[in-house]
């Protein structure tokens, strides 16, 4: 079977200081688990006056510009102790991509791996 993983994140709220995507984490390989409903109970906060003073978006730097709150059907978190959603990460290696490019947050994003 596939290790097929999906994400997708939409931007919830901008303010002057914080950006706030609801995201959510689906897999392919099962049908059970896979969140047909396209469930984004997850939270991704960028806090935007931190991101100037960090960008290199470091592990260090990540870790004070970003809060998470792993979605309900998160499988595979990182093994450190925050624990974040490797799927909320590369979801917000995306965010990051679109915002060096625009210099604008992205209304969404989504990952297929």
């Amino acid at each position: 079977m596939s290790n097929e993983v999906k994400g997708l994140a939409y931007l919830t709220e901008e303010t002057e200081s914080e950006v706030c995507y609801k995201y959510g984490s689906f897999y392919s390989d099962d049908p059970g688990n896979y969140n047909n409903d396209k469930l984004c109970d997850g939270q991704i906060i960028i806090h935007k006056d931190l991101l100037a003073k960090f960008p290199d978006r470091s592990q260090l730097g990540a870790n004070k510009v970003v809060k998470f709150k792993n979605c309900s059907n998160c499988r595979a978190k990182t093994t450190d102790e925050f624990e974040v959603d490797l799927v909320a990460l590369a979801l917000l290696g995306e965010i990051f991509k679109e915002y060096d490019k625009t210099k604008k947050f992205p209304k969404e994003c989504s990952i297929c791996k």
